[in-house]
Protein backbone atom coordinates (compact mmCIF):
# COMPACT_ATOMS: atom_id res chain seq x y z
CA UNK A 1 0.00 0.00 0.00
CA UNK A 2 2.80 2.40 1.35
CA UNK A 3 4.45 1.62 -2.22
CA UNK A 4 1.34 2.32 -4.36
CA UNK A 5 1.10 5.58 -2.30
CA UNK A 6 4.97 6.61 -3.26
CA UNK A 7 4.66 5.36 -6.74
CA UNK A 8 1.41 7.86 -6.90
CA UNK A 9 2.70 10.76 -5.74
CA UNK A 10 5.96 10.48 -7.85
CA UNK A 11 3.52 10.09 -11.10
CA UNK A 12 1.65 13.33 -10.09
CA UNK A 13 5.44 15.32 -9.85
CA UNK A 14 5.51 14.47 -13.12
CA UNK A 15 3.04 15.06 -14.43
CA UNK A 16 2.08 18.37 -13.19
CA UNK A 17 5.67 19.89 -12.42
CA UNK A 18 4.51 23.66 -13.28
CA UNK A 19 2.94 22.79 -9.81
CA UNK A 20 5.92 23.10 -7.86
CA UNK A 21 6.65 26.19 -5.90
CA UNK A 22 9.93 27.62 -6.12
CA UNK A 23 11.79 28.97 -3.03
CA UNK A 24 12.88 32.29 -2.57
CA UNK A 25 16.60 33.07 -3.75
CA UNK A 26 18.14 36.35 -4.08
CA UNK A 27 20.81 37.04 -6.51
CA UNK A 28 23.61 39.03 -4.63
CA UNK A 29 22.61 42.26 -3.40
CA UNK A 30 25.25 45.51 -4.77
CA UNK A 31 26.40 47.42 -1.71
CA UNK A 32 25.25 51.07 -1.44
CA UNK A 33 27.30 53.77 -1.82
CA UNK A 34 28.37 57.04 -3.08
CA UNK A 35 31.18 59.31 -4.68
CA UNK A 36 32.35 61.93 -2.38
CA UNK A 37 30.80 65.56 -3.20
CA UNK A 38 33.52 66.56 -4.93
CA UNK A 39 31.19 69.28 -7.50
CA UNK A 40 32.01 72.76 -7.52
CA UNK A 41 29.49 75.23 -5.97
CA UNK A 42 27.23 76.38 -8.47
CA UNK A 43 27.53 79.53 -9.08
CA UNK A 44 24.31 82.27 -9.67
CA UNK A 45 24.67 85.67 -11.00
CA UNK A 46 21.69 87.96 -10.41
CA UNK A 47 21.03 91.20 -12.20
CA UNK A 48 18.78 93.57 -10.31
CA UNK A 49 17.83 96.57 -12.17
CA UNK A 50 17.34 99.48 -10.03
CA UNK A 51 15.36 102.50 -11.07
CA UNK A 52 14.40 105.38 -8.64
CA UNK A 53 11.83 107.48 -9.74
CA UNK A 54 13.24 111.21 -10.17
CA UNK A 55 9.88 112.73 -9.43
CA UNK A 56 9.45 110.92 -6.63
CA UNK A 57 12.27 112.04 -5.17
CA UNK A 58 11.38 115.27 -5.77
CA UNK A 59 8.56 114.51 -3.98
CA UNK A 60 10.24 113.60 -1.21
CA UNK A 61 12.58 116.62 -1.27
CA UNK A 62 9.86 119.08 -1.89
CA UNK A 63 7.88 117.67 1.46
CA UNK A 64 11.06 117.23 3.62
CA UNK A 65 11.52 120.95 2.74
CA UNK A 66 8.25 122.32 2.91
CA UNK A 67 7.28 124.82 5.55
CA UNK A 68 11.20 125.01 6.40
CA UNK A 69 13.56 127.59 6.69
CA UNK A 70 16.46 126.83 4.95
CA UNK A 71 18.38 129.81 5.63
CA UNK A 72 18.30 132.12 9.07
CA UNK A 73 20.04 135.12 9.95
CA UNK A 74 18.34 137.05 12.91
CA UNK A 75 21.04 139.50 13.67
CA UNK A 76 22.35 142.81 11.85
CA UNK A 77 25.99 142.25 13.70
CA UNK A 78 26.33 138.82 10.88
CA UNK A 79 28.52 138.64 8.11
CA UNK A 80 31.07 141.28 9.54
CA UNK A 81 28.23 143.75 10.90
CA UNK A 82 26.36 143.65 7.67
CA UNK A 83 23.37 145.33 9.31
CA UNK A 84 20.91 142.44 7.21
CA UNK A 85 18.68 139.89 8.68
CA UNK A 86 17.50 137.16 5.72
CA UNK A 87 15.80 134.38 5.89
CA UNK A 88 14.68 132.01 2.88
CA UNK A 89 11.78 129.41 2.45
CA UNK A 90 11.12 126.98 -0.17
CA UNK A 91 8.32 129.11 -1.84
CA UNK A 92 7.24 126.42 -4.82
CA UNK A 93 8.22 122.91 -5.99
CA UNK A 94 11.46 121.79 -7.11
CA UNK A 95 12.15 120.67 -10.28
CA UNK A 96 14.80 118.07 -11.17
CA UNK A 97 16.85 116.32 -13.85
CA UNK A 98 19.89 114.17 -13.95
CA UNK A 99 22.69 114.56 -16.42
CA UNK A 100 25.32 111.72 -15.57
CA UNK A 101 26.61 111.57 -11.73
CA UNK A 102 25.32 115.15 -11.32
CA UNK A 103 21.59 115.92 -10.51
CA UNK A 104 20.49 119.51 -11.56
CA UNK A 105 17.24 121.37 -10.08
CA UNK A 106 15.47 124.68 -9.66
CA UNK A 107 14.86 125.71 -6.13
CA UNK A 108 12.43 128.42 -6.14
CA UNK A 109 12.56 130.72 -2.39
CA UNK A 110 10.95 133.35 -0.54
CA UNK A 111 13.31 136.25 1.26
CA UNK A 112 12.37 137.99 3.75
CA UNK A 113 15.01 140.97 4.72
CA UNK A 114 15.78 143.22 7.25
CA UNK A 115 17.78 146.45 7.05
CA UNK A 116 18.97 148.75 9.89
CA UNK A 117 19.08 151.77 8.04
CA UNK A 118 20.42 153.44 11.34
CA UNK A 119 16.89 156.09 12.54
CA UNK A 120 14.49 153.35 11.55
CA UNK A 121 14.17 149.25 10.21
CA UNK A 122 12.93 148.20 7.36
CA UNK A 123 11.51 145.19 5.73
CA UNK A 124 11.44 143.87 2.52
CA UNK A 125 10.42 140.39 0.63
CA UNK A 126 11.08 138.78 -3.02
CA UNK A 127 11.26 135.89 -4.84
CA UNK A 128 14.00 134.18 -6.73
CA UNK A 129 14.76 130.87 -8.46
CA UNK A 130 18.32 129.34 -7.51
CA UNK A 131 19.65 126.83 -10.02
CA UNK A 132 21.35 124.45 -8.34
CA UNK A 133 23.78 120.90 -8.76
CA UNK A 134 24.70 118.22 -6.54
CA UNK A 135 27.71 115.85 -7.73
CA UNK A 136 27.41 112.52 -6.19
CA UNK A 137 29.61 109.43 -5.85
CA UNK A 138 29.42 106.00 -4.53
CA UNK A 139 31.52 104.83 -1.99
CA UNK A 140 33.28 101.28 -1.35
CA UNK A 141 30.88 101.30 1.85
CA UNK A 142 27.46 102.07 0.02
CA UNK A 143 27.61 105.73 1.47
CA UNK A 144 27.28 108.67 -1.15
CA UNK A 145 29.32 111.94 -1.17
CA UNK A 146 27.59 115.10 -2.52
CA UNK A 147 28.74 117.87 -3.45
CA UNK A 148 25.97 120.91 -3.58
CA UNK A 149 26.19 124.21 -5.30
CA UNK A 150 24.60 127.09 -6.50
CA UNK A 151 25.04 127.61 -10.41
CA UNK A 152 23.20 131.03 -10.95
CA UNK A 153 20.25 132.80 -9.57
CA UNK A 154 17.58 134.48 -11.16
CA UNK A 155 14.54 137.02 -9.59
CA UNK A 156 11.25 136.47 -9.90
CA UNK A 157 9.99 139.71 -7.80
CA UNK A 158 13.04 142.08 -7.00
CA UNK A 159 13.40 142.91 -4.06
CA UNK A 160 12.47 146.31 -2.84
CA UNK A 161 13.09 147.82 0.66
CA UNK A 162 9.84 149.25 2.21
CA UNK A 163 10.58 152.64 3.78
CA UNK A 164 8.49 156.20 5.05
CA UNK A 165 9.76 158.11 2.50
CA UNK A 166 9.17 155.11 -0.60
CA UNK A 167 10.12 152.16 -1.81
CA UNK A 168 14.50 151.67 -2.23
CA UNK A 169 15.71 148.83 -4.69
CA UNK A 170 18.10 146.97 -3.13
CA UNK A 171 18.51 144.13 -5.45
CA UNK A 172 22.87 144.91 -5.32
CA UNK A 173 22.50 144.38 -1.87
CA UNK A 174 20.52 141.35 -1.97
CA UNK A 175 22.68 139.66 -4.39
CA UNK A 176 25.64 140.75 -1.84
CA UNK A 177 23.82 138.81 0.85
CA UNK A 178 23.29 135.91 -1.63
CA UNK A 179 26.53 135.30 -1.99
CA UNK A 180 27.27 135.45 0.98
CA UNK A 181 25.00 132.93 1.88
CA UNK A 182 25.16 130.57 -1.00
CA UNK A 183 28.17 128.72 1.49
CA UNK A 184 25.46 128.05 3.50
CA UNK A 185 22.47 126.90 1.46
CA UNK A 186 24.38 124.72 -0.68
CA UNK A 187 25.67 122.86 2.86
CA UNK A 188 21.86 123.10 3.76
CA UNK A 189 20.72 121.67 0.69
CA UNK A 190 23.90 118.73 0.33
CA UNK A 191 22.71 117.50 3.82
CA UNK A 192 18.94 117.27 2.57
CA UNK A 193 20.07 115.63 -0.81
CA UNK A 194 22.11 113.37 0.62
CA UNK A 195 19.87 111.82 2.96
CA UNK A 196 17.06 111.38 -0.29
CA UNK A 197 19.71 109.76 -2.37
CA UNK A 198 21.53 107.12 0.20
CA UNK A 199 21.39 103.84 -1.62
CA UNK A 200 22.61 101.86 1.34
CA UNK A 201 19.30 100.84 2.66
CA UNK A 202 18.12 99.67 -0.44
CA UNK A 203 20.64 97.89 -1.28
CA UNK A 204 20.76 96.26 2.33
CA UNK A 205 17.30 95.32 2.13
CA UNK A 206 17.64 93.52 -0.94
CA UNK A 207 20.67 91.83 0.03
CA UNK A 208 18.75 90.46 3.14
CA UNK A 209 15.82 89.70 1.30
CA UNK A 210 17.72 87.31 -1.10
CA UNK A 211 18.57 85.55 1.83
CA UNK A 212 15.04 84.63 2.99
CA UNK A 213 13.90 81.60 1.86
CA UNK A 214 10.80 81.10 -0.75
CA UNK A 215 8.25 78.63 -1.04
CA UNK A 216 7.95 78.01 -4.52
CA UNK A 217 5.40 75.10 -4.59
CA UNK A 218 3.04 74.76 -1.87
CA UNK A 219 2.37 70.91 -2.93
CA UNK A 220 5.94 69.33 -2.73
CA UNK A 221 6.65 72.01 -0.30
CA UNK A 222 9.66 73.22 -2.22
CA UNK A 223 11.80 75.89 -0.99
CA UNK A 224 14.30 77.69 -2.62
CA UNK A 225 17.34 79.21 -0.42
CA UNK A 226 19.64 81.87 -1.78
CA UNK A 227 23.30 82.74 -0.16
CA UNK A 228 24.81 85.67 -1.90
CA UNK A 229 28.49 85.99 -1.61
CA UNK A 230 29.24 89.13 -3.51
CA UNK A 231 27.70 92.19 -5.04
CA UNK A 232 28.50 95.07 -7.51
CA UNK A 233 27.12 97.76 -9.28
CA UNK A 234 27.01 99.20 -12.38
CA UNK A 235 27.46 103.82 -13.11
CA UNK A 236 24.56 105.20 -12.43
CA UNK A 237 22.67 106.42 -15.53
CA UNK A 238 19.37 108.46 -16.29
CA UNK A 239 16.27 108.80 -18.94
CA UNK A 240 14.17 111.66 -18.03
CA UNK A 241 11.90 110.09 -15.69
CA UNK A 242 14.35 107.66 -13.70
CA UNK A 243 17.70 106.94 -11.92
CA UNK A 244 18.99 103.83 -12.73
CA UNK A 245 21.66 101.18 -12.13
CA UNK A 246 22.22 97.81 -12.56
CA UNK A 247 23.34 95.50 -9.23
CA UNK A 248 24.82 92.26 -9.69
CA UNK A 249 24.90 89.61 -7.31
CA UNK A 250 26.97 86.52 -7.27
CA UNK A 251 25.14 83.82 -4.97
CA UNK A 252 24.70 79.99 -4.15
CA UNK A 253 21.41 78.34 -4.81
CA UNK A 254 19.49 75.15 -3.01
CA UNK A 255 16.31 74.15 -3.95
CA UNK A 256 14.71 71.69 -0.84
CA UNK A 257 11.49 69.52 0.06
CA UNK A 258 9.69 69.58 3.09
CA UNK A 259 9.80 72.20 5.85
CA UNK A 260 11.01 75.65 5.20
CA UNK A 261 14.54 75.20 5.26
CA UNK A 262 17.26 76.94 8.28
CA UNK A 263 19.24 79.60 7.43
CA UNK A 264 21.06 82.64 9.18
CA UNK A 265 20.32 85.54 7.56
CA UNK A 266 24.04 87.20 6.59
CA UNK A 267 23.50 91.20 7.53
CA UNK A 268 26.90 92.10 7.07
CA UNK A 269 26.80 94.07 3.38
CA UNK A 270 29.70 93.32 1.55
CA UNK A 271 31.66 96.72 0.06
CA UNK A 272 30.69 97.81 -3.72
CA UNK A 273 32.52 96.45 -6.29
CA UNK A 274 32.57 99.06 -9.29
CA UNK A 275 31.45 97.32 -12.44
CA UNK A 276 32.22 98.60 -15.91
CA UNK A 277 28.55 96.65 -16.84
CA UNK A 278 26.39 93.73 -16.07
CA UNK A 279 24.42 92.20 -18.93
CA UNK A 280 20.17 92.72 -18.94
CA UNK A 281 19.63 88.53 -17.87
CA UNK A 282 20.18 86.31 -14.54
CA UNK A 283 21.67 83.84 -14.40
CA UNK A 284 20.75 81.34 -12.16
CA UNK A 285 22.05 77.82 -11.33
CA UNK A 286 20.54 75.59 -8.59
CA UNK A 287 20.47 71.96 -7.60
CA UNK A 288 17.40 70.12 -7.33
CA UNK A 289 16.74 66.27 -6.49
CA UNK A 290 13.97 63.75 -7.89
CA UNK A 291 14.27 61.65 -4.82
CA UNK A 292 14.48 57.78 -4.49
CA UNK A 293 10.94 57.71 -3.30
CA UNK A 294 9.41 59.83 -6.37
CA UNK A 295 11.58 57.91 -9.10
CA UNK A 296 10.18 54.58 -7.46
CA UNK A 297 6.44 55.69 -7.69
CA UNK A 298 7.29 56.56 -11.10
CA UNK A 299 8.74 52.94 -11.82
CA UNK A 300 6.58 51.12 -9.80
CA UNK A 301 3.39 52.93 -11.67
CA UNK A 302 5.00 51.24 -15.42
CA UNK A 303 6.45 47.86 -13.77
CA UNK A 304 4.53 46.40 -10.89
CA UNK A 305 2.18 43.63 -11.57
CA UNK A 306 3.59 43.15 -15.18
CA UNK A 307 3.84 39.85 -16.10
CA UNK A 308 7.56 38.00 -18.22
CA UNK A 309 7.17 34.99 -19.88
CA UNK A 310 10.13 32.84 -21.33
CA UNK A 311 8.84 29.48 -22.00
CA UNK A 312 6.97 27.44 -19.56
CA UNK A 313 8.10 30.36 -16.76
CA UNK A 314 6.90 33.37 -16.25
CA UNK A 315 7.35 36.05 -13.11
CA UNK A 316 6.04 39.25 -12.04
CA UNK A 317 7.13 42.32 -10.47
CA UNK A 318 6.34 42.44 -7.16
CA UNK A 319 8.05 45.59 -6.34
CA UNK A 320 10.93 48.34 -7.25
CA UNK A 321 13.58 49.80 -4.83
CA UNK A 322 16.39 52.23 -6.20
CA UNK A 323 19.94 53.24 -4.61
CA UNK A 324 23.47 54.74 -5.34
CA UNK A 325 26.46 52.43 -6.15
CA UNK A 326 28.90 55.20 -6.70
CA UNK A 327 27.89 57.52 -10.03
CA UNK A 328 25.53 54.59 -11.38
CA UNK A 329 21.64 53.77 -10.23
CA UNK A 330 20.80 50.46 -8.72
CA UNK A 331 17.18 49.05 -9.28
CA UNK A 332 16.52 46.28 -7.15
CA UNK A 333 13.64 44.26 -8.97
CA UNK A 334 11.39 41.93 -6.37
CA UNK A 335 10.02 38.98 -8.51
CA UNK A 336 7.43 35.88 -7.92
CA UNK A 337 6.69 33.21 -9.84
CA UNK A 338 9.26 30.52 -11.43
CA UNK A 339 11.70 32.69 -9.86
CA UNK A 340 11.18 34.11 -6.37
CA UNK A 341 13.48 36.40 -4.95
CA UNK A 342 15.39 40.02 -5.89
CA UNK A 343 18.04 40.49 -8.73
CA UNK A 344 19.43 43.54 -9.76
CA UNK A 345 20.27 46.03 -12.80
CA UNK A 346 22.48 48.66 -12.81
CA UNK A 347 22.79 51.82 -14.97
CA UNK A 348 23.97 55.59 -15.27
CA UNK A 349 21.17 58.44 -15.27
CA UNK A 350 22.08 60.93 -18.11
CA UNK A 351 19.99 63.59 -18.77
CA UNK A 352 18.44 63.89 -22.58
CA UNK A 353 17.65 67.03 -23.43
CA UNK A 354 16.19 66.15 -26.71
CA UNK A 355 13.72 64.63 -24.44
CA UNK A 356 14.14 66.71 -21.55
CA UNK A 357 14.07 63.63 -19.21
CA UNK A 358 16.79 61.70 -17.28
CA UNK A 359 17.07 57.95 -18.68
CA UNK A 360 19.24 55.60 -16.88
CA UNK A 361 21.59 54.69 -20.16
CA UNK A 362 23.03 50.79 -20.45
CA UNK A 363 21.02 49.67 -18.19
CA UNK A 364 21.69 46.30 -17.60
CA UNK A 365 21.88 43.24 -15.39
CA UNK A 366 24.00 43.46 -12.40
CA UNK A 367 27.65 41.69 -13.15
CA UNK A 368 26.60 39.59 -9.47
CA UNK A 369 23.21 39.13 -10.78
CA UNK A 370 23.75 37.81 -14.23
CA UNK A 371 26.29 35.44 -12.85
CA UNK A 372 23.44 34.23 -10.57
CA UNK A 373 21.11 33.76 -13.18
CA UNK A 374 23.09 31.83 -15.51
CA UNK A 375 23.47 29.26 -12.54
CA UNK A 376 20.00 29.24 -11.69
CA UNK A 377 17.06 31.27 -14.01
CA UNK A 378 19.06 31.71 -17.19
CA UNK A 379 16.05 31.77 -18.86
CA UNK A 380 15.32 35.27 -17.57
CA UNK A 381 17.85 36.71 -20.15
CA UNK A 382 15.81 35.55 -23.36
CA UNK A 383 12.90 37.89 -21.46
CA UNK A 384 12.09 41.47 -22.15
CA UNK A 385 12.37 42.08 -18.77
CA UNK A 386 15.49 44.15 -19.07
CA UNK A 387 14.06 46.26 -22.22
CA UNK A 388 10.94 47.10 -19.97
CA UNK A 389 13.21 48.06 -17.10
CA UNK A 390 14.98 50.35 -19.53
CA UNK A 391 11.78 52.16 -20.53
CA UNK A 392 10.65 52.58 -16.90
CA UNK A 393 13.60 53.76 -15.88
CA UNK A 394 13.07 57.49 -17.44
CA UNK A 395 11.83 60.55 -15.55
CA UNK A 396 10.36 63.20 -17.15
CA UNK A 397 11.25 66.39 -16.48
CA UNK A 398 8.66 68.98 -18.75
CA UNK A 399 6.18 69.19 -15.99
CA UNK A 400 8.49 69.74 -13.11
CA UNK A 401 10.09 72.46 -14.85
CA UNK A 402 7.16 73.87 -16.19
CA UNK A 403 5.64 74.09 -12.26
CA UNK A 404 9.11 75.22 -11.27
CA UNK A 405 9.31 78.00 -13.85
CA UNK A 406 5.14 78.73 -13.12
CA UNK A 407 5.79 79.16 -9.33
CA UNK A 408 9.14 81.58 -10.03
CA UNK A 409 7.08 83.27 -12.30
CA UNK A 410 3.58 83.89 -9.96
CA UNK A 411 6.50 84.79 -7.28
CA UNK A 412 8.25 87.37 -8.95
CA UNK A 413 4.90 88.70 -10.26
CA UNK A 414 4.79 91.10 -7.89
CA UNK A 415 6.85 91.01 -5.01
CA UNK A 416 7.20 93.66 -2.37
CA UNK A 417 11.11 93.44 -0.17
CA UNK A 418 9.15 96.48 1.72
CA UNK A 419 6.68 99.49 1.40
CA UNK A 420 7.84 101.50 -1.85
CA UNK A 421 10.64 98.83 -2.76
CA UNK A 422 9.18 96.11 -5.55
CA UNK A 423 10.84 93.42 -7.35
CA UNK A 424 10.01 92.12 -10.23
CA UNK A 425 10.73 89.47 -12.87
CA UNK A 426 10.14 87.18 -15.72
CA UNK A 427 11.51 83.56 -16.31
CA UNK A 428 12.85 83.26 -19.99
CA UNK A 429 14.09 79.24 -19.56
CA UNK A 430 14.54 76.40 -17.61
CA UNK A 431 16.69 74.12 -18.60
CA UNK A 432 18.65 70.98 -16.95
CA UNK A 433 22.52 70.71 -17.10
CA UNK A 434 23.61 67.15 -15.65
CA UNK A 435 23.35 64.76 -13.29
CA UNK A 436 24.06 62.68 -10.53
CA UNK A 437 23.37 60.26 -7.86
CA UNK A 438 23.40 61.78 -4.14
CA UNK A 439 22.47 59.50 -1.24
CA UNK A 440 18.78 60.46 -1.09
CA UNK A 441 18.27 61.41 -4.83
CA UNK A 442 19.05 61.79 -8.54
CA UNK A 443 20.52 65.12 -8.11
CA UNK A 444 19.96 67.28 -11.46
CA UNK A 445 21.58 70.97 -12.07
CA UNK A 446 18.96 73.34 -13.46
CA UNK A 447 19.99 76.45 -15.16
CA UNK A 448 17.41 79.16 -15.41
CA UNK A 449 17.79 82.49 -17.54
CA UNK A 450 15.59 85.70 -16.77
CA UNK A 451 14.92 89.45 -15.98
CA UNK A 452 14.47 90.62 -12.94
CA UNK A 453 13.85 94.40 -11.83
CA UNK A 454 14.03 96.58 -8.49
CA UNK A 455 11.62 99.49 -8.55
CA UNK A 456 12.01 102.07 -5.81
CA UNK A 457 8.81 104.69 -5.54
CA UNK A 458 7.65 106.80 -2.72
CA UNK A 459 10.51 107.95 -1.47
Amino acid sequence: MKARIALLSLFIMFLFPFCKTASYTDAPKPPENYNPADEPPLISNLVIPVSISIQDLGNSLNSRLSGKALYEDYSYADNGNDGLMLTVWKSQDITMFLSGNTLKYRLPLKLWMKKNLLVTDAEAEAELALNMKTTFSINEDWSLSTQTEVEYHEWLSKPRLKTGIGDINIESLANLALNRSKKNLSQTLDRFVSQQLTLKPYVQDVWNALQEPILLDSTYRMWVKTTPTSIGMTPVTSDWNNIKAKIAVECLNDVTFGEKPWFRENSSLPNLQHLVDAPDDFQVRVATDVPFPEAERIAKNMMTGQVFESGKNKVKIEDIQLWGNNDRLVVNAKLSGSFNGNIYFIGKPEYNPLKNQIEVKDLDFHIDTRSFLMRSAAWLFSGTIKNQMKKAMVFPLDENIRALKASVQQTLAHYELQPGVLLTGTVDSVTVENSKVTPTSIRVNLFSKGKLNVDVKGL
